[in-house]
């Protein structure tokens, strides 16, 4: 008789601990059993992972999530016209007069390797550093006027400075949501799912059940597949971390690992 791995979640990342609970509420959903004692603690599983269920997906519900998006979009397109249109000055204009302006802000640009895929906390960074440096140059300054760009520029400098407002705020109100509702949800979730898993294998030992056993070998898949990624998304993390290339992306947890139904028969 297959029996639970028995290993803590307690180092699992958020949403691949949401993943694991998850699965094990769903597996011992289709235990039958006529254990008085089971059904009790299986009742008492799922009342709290649905608690936690609802706080872990109230701290991912930002509406400005939505309003950082949209602002980073717009500034993500001026801040591509401006470099674009500076290029374009100092590489197709022949007159000297002119696409000198162009390759003063395109050297911009080029000095902190802009990009507009970085992470949000990097192109906030560097939009502000490039912004003091217009701000200290009266060439700069002129060969923004010049090009038509100084109105670009300035809301280019405005809205990097409400998405780092909106960032801070938002980190706050997550914060606060983690430390308190989810923070207490997993913990009183993960202290009952050890004392089940513990009494569920026991019962193996005693008295052996062939649906327990079924479930805990799905399970115990479902756990082997998490793991799996999990070991995978900290490779990525330190091949990004180490790399300058980087997706467009302002951080947060992976996304969770999707589960057959069918236990561990399915890809991976």
């Amino acid at each position: 008789m297959t029996k639970f791995t028995e290993k803590a979640l307690t180092g699992f990342p958020m949403a691949f601990y949401y993943s694991a609970t998850q699965s094990f509420d769903g597996r011992m959903a289709e235990v039958e059993s006529a254990l008085e004692r089971l059904n009790a603690m299986r009742t008492e599983q799922h009342r709290l992972f649905t608690a936690f269920d609802e706080a872990y997906k109230n701290s991912l519900k930002s509406q400005l999530s939505d309003t950082i998006k949209k602002k980073d979009d717009e500034r993500d397109h001026i801040a591509y016209v401006m470099e674009r249109v500076a290029k374009l000055w100092g590489e197709k204009l022949d007159d000297d007069t002119l696409n000198i302006h162009g390759r003063r802000v395109a050297q911009v640009f080029k000095d902190y390797n802009f990009r507009t895929t970085e992470a949000l906390v990097a192109e906030n960074a560097k939009i502000q550093n490039m912004e003091q440096q217009f701000q200290e140059s009266a060439a700069l300054q002129f060969a923004l006027e010049k090009m038509g760009l100084t109105v670009l520029n300035q809301r280019l400098a405005a809205l990097t400075q409400e998405i780092v407002q909106l960032m801070s705020q938002r980190s706050e109100e997550q914060s606060t949501i983690i430390v308190g509702e989810l923070k207490a949800a997993r913990e009183a979730l993960d202290a009952h799912y050890r004392q089940f898993i513990t009494y569920l294998n026991a019962v193996q030992e005693i008295q052996p059940e062939e649906s327990i056993s079924q479930a805990a070998q799905f399970y115990n898949e479902d756990i082997r597949k998490i793991e799996l990624q999990i070991a995978q998304s900290r490779r990525k993390k330190k091949d990004e971390d180490s790399s300058e290339d980087g997706g467009s992306s302002d951080g947060g947890e992976p996304t969770p690992v999707t589960l057959e139904n069918g236990g561990g028969d399915g890809d991976e």
